[in-house]
């Protein structure tokens, strides 16, 4: 459900602007004057195939095959002319590769001129220990991209939902926790731990909104923006 996150879900104040500023990034995608033919790299299950208009030539590529995807291969070396596209999305997938400005590299191989890419990756947010994974700032971003222009790297999340963020993660590992101990019996947590989520991102989105606006707006927005969970980046083919 990432392209459509619920207060109950426990990465909610993670995934709610993620969502929110891609589809206003990929809102001319696959329709009439927009690009028609998009790579999703990295796509995995797909989240946010329904952002984009189904007049599109949806190409779905990820290294996992266990997701299905049109086309198997890394995002270091994809099988794909040069010009193939013209955008491209890829959402929380540059810190995972082993070389990010390979793979921002064969973006641009692969972007016709004109066209633009969409990326976004994790910054203030937990690691999985299971899966290393990088993370980079605003000034790192711009150095990796040179292939193409920026146009924007937006913050997305801060600061004031984070510690609601911290919260559920950690009830989300007390749960998985108890699942691998006691097996079935452990079902009996799920609901407190979703009423958990719940009271904690109303608390976390009701701080974000008065960082947003109100008499508080210029302090908390400052403190907001110190510690964003996520960036978009957004680039262009010159």
């Amino acid at each position: 459900m990432r392209g459509r996150p619920r207060l109950w879900d426990h990465d909610y104040l993670h995934l709610r602007p993620l969502a929110a500023d891609l589809a206003v990034r990929l809102a001319g995608w696959g329709r009439p004057g927009g690009a028609s033919h998009i790579l999703d790299l990295g796509s995995g299950g797909a989240p946010y195939r329904g952002l984009i208009g189904k007049d599109a030539v949806y190409v779905r590529c990820d290294l996992d095959g266990s997701a299905r995807p049109d086309v198997a291969a890394r995002a270091e070396r994809l099988p794909f002319a040069d010009g193939a596209f013209e955008a491209v999305l890829a959402t929380q997938v540059l810190e995972f590769v082993s070389d990010p400005g390979g793979m921002v590299a064969e973006i641009a191989r692969v972007l016709r001129p004109g066209g633009q890419a969409c990326v976004t990756t994790p910054a203030a947010f937990p690691y999985d220990d299971a899966v290393p994974a990088g993370r980079f700032g605003e000034p790192q971003l711009r150095a990796l991209f040179f292939g193409l222009t920026v146009t924007e790297i937006v913050p997305q999340g801060g600061m004031m939902g984070l510690p609601f963020l911290l919260l559920n993660v950690g009830v989300r590992e007390v749960t998985v926790a108890a699942r691998r101990r006691l097996g079935p019996m452990a079902s009996v947590l799920r609901p407190f731990a979703s009423a958990i989520y719940v009271v904690s991102n109303v608390a976390g989105r009701t701080l974000e909104r008065l960082a947003a606006g109100g008499p508080l707006a210029p302090f908390l927005g400052y403190l907001d923006r110190r510690m964003p969970m996520n960036f978009l980046v957004t680039a262009t083919k010159a």
